[in-house]
């Protein structure tokens, strides 16, 4: 399997959830990781976390529901680190509501965050990713593949991202960028917290962060004549 160590790796929503355990996960494989979140405090703590394990890391705070932050969050990113081995697109926001009571705002919003800023941030690593034949990771979800109630909003945002990444993979497979769409259901985070599906879910066995992060790391390493495009990951209960 590849190397990490000393790679440049760009992690959004590595603050909470799937995105810390990827990011002390990449630490201990000697990566050096671009943390991207809203939460500069939380980054700084991480950041600390993942020299402690072994990589190094670089705090890099932004709002990717603002669309103008996007591009400046790569170009410092680049300018500061240097060639990028891998985007992870993580980050992402939930919504739970009825179709005929959503408002548009909200649509909006969900996609913004979900399928917007992946979009943007792929954009802006892609020159960057082509020249090191590098690769981008989207964990997706499995509400890309199937519907739930009250989330019509949040399941648009994903399979549209899925659908996306399905297509842009197919473009790029000839300047040597895989794209890997990881979908799992059911994982033991604060993402749905205060929700109807975290009360449904409650006391459930549940997929630990650490797993997905354990297959994300798994993916990072695959030689380059190796693609793994899709995996979905579910509660074996």
């Amino acid at each position: 399997m590849s190397s990490l160590s000393s790679k440049t790796i760009v992690l959004t929503g590595a603050s909470r959830g799937i995105g810390r355990s990827t990011a002390l996960g990449l630490g201990r494989a000697g990566a050096r990781v671009a943390l991207v979140s809203r939460d500069r405090t939380a980054l700084e703590e991480l950041s600390i976390a993942v020299k402690q394990a072994g990589g190094r890391a670089f705090v890099a705070p932004a709002d990717l529901g603002e669309a103008d932050a996007i591009p400046r969050l790569a170009e410092t990113i680049l300018q500061e680190l240097g060639p990028v081995a891998a985007l992870i697109n993580n980050a992402g926001t939930f919504l739970e509501k009825d179709f005929i009571r959503m408002a548009d705002s909200e649509l909006r919003q969900v996609l913004e965050v979900n399928l917007l800023a992946p979009f943007s941030l792929t954009r802006a690593f892609l020159p960057a990713l082509r020249e090191t034949r590098g690769q981008v990771i989207n964990v997706v979800s499995t509400s890309a593949l199937q519907g739930y109630p009250q989330q019509s909003g949040y399941c648009a945002s994903k399979a549209g991202l899925l659908g996306m990444m399905r297509a842009l993979a197919l473009e790029e497979k000839q300047s040597g960028v895989r794209i890997h769409n990881l979908c799992p259901g059911g994982v033991d985070t604060a993402f749905v917290e205060g929700t109807q599906l975290g009360e449904r879910l409650a006391g459930q066995v549940m997929i630990s962060p650490d797993d997905i992060a354990d297959m994300i790391v798994f993916l990072l390493r695959q030689p380059a004549n190796v693609d793994l495009s899709e995996l979905v990951i579910r509660r074996f209960t």
